[in-house]
Parts: C-alpha cells; structure tokens; sequence
C-alpha cells in the first residue's frame, strides 16, 4: 500500500544578500525519481514587501501550494490558503476581470464571514448541511442583527466562487463544489418603495440647481448613481441631447461601468439639457474635463459622494415634502423602470433603456446606439413627471433592477 503523502509546510527563514537586501526564504524537500530527497529553496519576497513574519508566512502559503504534489493531496488545503491564491490572483490590482467595486464585496465577505469561521477548514471537509446551518446563524458585524436573505445568499456565492477556484487549480477535484448544493433564498424581506411621478416631480422642482440636474439624470434615465456621479462634462453632447456613460466612481474610486452593455449612448430629454445648461453656468468646475457633480472640497479632483447628497439635501427634501418612502438613489432607478412598465412601453426597449446585460435571452445584447422608439419611451416618463400633480398618486407596478 502507498504510504499517504505528507503536505510540507516547509521552514521560513531570513536571508542576507550580497547587495545588502535582506529576502524571506521558504525551504522544504523534493523526492527526486531516484527515491533521493533534497533541500530546495524559494523566495518569498523582501523584508521590504513583508515587515513582519505573519505576513510573510501568508504569501509563503501561495509557494506551500505549489510545492505539494496538488495531485495527490486535494485533503491538505484548507479554506484559508485558497482564499489566499483567490485573492492574490482574482482580487488583485492587476486583475481588470471585477471591478473595484466587486473586488471589495468578494474580500469583504471572506474576512468578514468566510475566513473566521471556516479558513482552517480543509476545503475537502465542507458540507453543504453544515455551511447551510451557518449561513441561518449570521449577523451584521456592526448592527448585530441577523442578515437578511439577499446578504446571506450572496456570502453562499462568494464561498461558491472558492470552490470554482480551486477546481480550476487544481486544489480541489474537478466538479467538487458543496456549496452548490446550499439552499439559500435571495428573496427580499420587503420590496423596495417606488416613487409616483407626482412625488418625483415634487423632489425634482423643490431641488437646488445641483441636486435638480442629478435628479433630472437620475429620474429622466434610471442611471445607477456610480454612473451618474461618474459623468463628466465632455460626455453630454448638447447639440444631439445625448450622454456617453462610459465610467463608474464608486467610494471615489474610478472604474468601467457595472456591464460592457452599461457602456452605451442614453437620450436626453430637452428638460434635462435646460437642467444641466443651468447647473454648468453656476458650477465650480464647467471644463469639458470636470466631473459633472465635481466635488468642492476634493477642489474638483473627484466626484461629490451621493450619499452625502442624499443625507444632506434629499431625505429633508423628502420629510419636508412628507414624503414617508424609503428612499435612495436607486429609487428613482426602480422608479423609472416602474414607469416605463406603467406606460407600457415594450420590454426590450426597457431593457435597452436601463442599459441591463440580460432581461430576456431573445433581446439583443450589443445595440451600440439607442432607437427611436427608445427615445420616445424616455420622453414619455420625462413629460409624465412633468404634467404629474404634485401630491402621491396610486403606486406604479415595481419592477426590480439592478
């Protein structure tokens, strides 16, 4: 019977260079074809790179993985060390695949759910039962109150993830992944509150100039506010009444948009040009290579941070319009495509219109420029704020976008 193979984690030690840099050095044993075992080394990296020997021991794991015959010793790598080849591979700067954004979900989820719980694991003692039990037992970190569905089933994805990492690495077998067989419900706890067009147009003409040219790009084409904050000037053509929504900020930071089809050409309505034309003529910063919503105290290097906007200029807005509605953002997104339904426009130019990768697999992907039928659909939501009473009107039919 073959003796079972022992996983090396090696030893770490300092080494001194001739050139005066002192490196990290991992060293462990090979079994040459001979049956002989020699000493092999690999470099870590600098005292430089990592001060301290915790964090050279974890960058070490990424070399323990490939030193180990992977082959024939799926049992041996826990939870942790493949988290750790993830995010050294997928959530790295260099990696353009995610979105900043996106990274910073994934990483938020593994240290603060994933890795406490189960980085000492090994990935090959994962059960579905016992990730499912976890998974109903978990709070916010900071509110201490249990987290809701949508949250939960989005830890299960990012431990889903894991696994289809470590299959493509071969850490684990092929087609080993427990996760998949987690039942875990996405299903909100409440719906989400939509607007009225009365009650938008209240927002929209009770609004200073800035918070009304947001809100008129907000309402007007249910941009999601990374998009709109991440508009610059030389994006919106006056003369053709379009926008190139090209960029996303999110947290300050800039990056591509949510999908490559989010990339595209929206219709502005004449009402929001005059908006826009008014906010230019008083704002800080009006070059064609200023953010549209440049922020004063970044002296217009980045965009304003809407939640401040939303904190400081929409909700008292909305208490004193006694407006009661949850509201953020992506109300006036839900919003739009809730009027858009409400006037019956056809599905495919919703989705052309909220710009979403997929709302049927028989709708066109990749149309790279809006129709007219699209256009006349936006005008439609555009003039029915506009001519909307002032006071709330009967709920539209919601739809849930992203």
């Amino acid at each position: 019977m073959n003796s079972r193979q022992r996983y090396q984690k090696g030893s770490l030690l300092k080494q001194r260079r001739a050139d005066g840099r002192t490196e990290w050095v991992l060293r462990y044993r090979v079994t040459l074809s001979d049956g002989r075992h020699v000493q092999r080394q690999a470099v870590v990296g600098t005292t430089r790179e990592y001060r301290t020997e915790s964090q050279a021991q974890k960058a070490a794991d990424l070399l323990r993985l490939s030193i180990n015959d992977l082959g024939a010793a799926f049992q041996i790598h826990t939870v942790g060390m493949v988290a750790c080849h993830f995010q050294d591979v997928e959530l790295s700067v260099s990696n353009a695949r995610r979105s900043w954004s996106t990274k910073q979900n994934y990483l938020d989820n593994l240290t603060s759910y994933i890795l406490p719980r189960w980085g000492k694991t090994r990935m090959m003692e994962i059960k579905a039962v016992e990730v499912e039990t976890w998974l109903a037992t978990l709070s916010g970190k900071k509110t201490r109150r249990a987290l809701a569905d949508p949250s939960r089933q989005k830890i299960r994805n990012v431990f889903s993830c894991l696994f289809t990492h470590a299959q493509r690495h071969e850490f684990v077998p092929q087609g080993h992944n427990p996760i998949k067989l987690v039942r875990q419900s996405g299903k909100r706890s409440r719906t989400p509150d939509i607007l009225s067009a009365g009650e938008v147009r209240a927002l929209w003409e009770g609004s200073q100039l800035r918070e009304r040219a947001m809100i008129s790009i907000e309402f007007g084409n249910g941009l999601r506010i990374s998009e709109a904050v991440g508009l610059k000037w030389s994006d919106v053509d006056f003369d053709n009444g379009t926008a190139s929504v090209t960029r996303s900020v999110v947290k300050g930071r800039e990056g591509n948009t949510k999908t490559e089809i989010s990339r595209k050409l929206v219709p502005l309505h004449a009402c929001q040009l005059e908006d826009l034309k008014a906010w230019r003529a008083v704002a800080p910063y009006p070059d064609d290579s200023d953010w549209l919503f440049a922020s004063h105290l970044k002296k217009g290097r980045k965009p304003y941070w809407p939640d401040m906007i939303r904190k400081r200029h929409l909700l008292p807005l909305a208490e004193k319009l006694g407006i009661k509605k949850r509201i953020g953002w992506h109300s006036f997104r839900r919003s739009y495509a809730s009027l858009l339904k409400a006037n019956g426009e056809d599905m495919k130019v919703v989705q052309e219109l909220l710009r979403h990768a997929k709302f049927s697999t028989t709708m066109d992907l990749y149309t790279q420029a809006f129709s007219e039928d699209a256009r006349q659909a936006q005008s439609h939501v555009i003039d029915m704020v506009k001519t909307a009473p002032l006071s709330a009107q009967k709920p539209v039919v919601s739809l849930i976008v992203q």
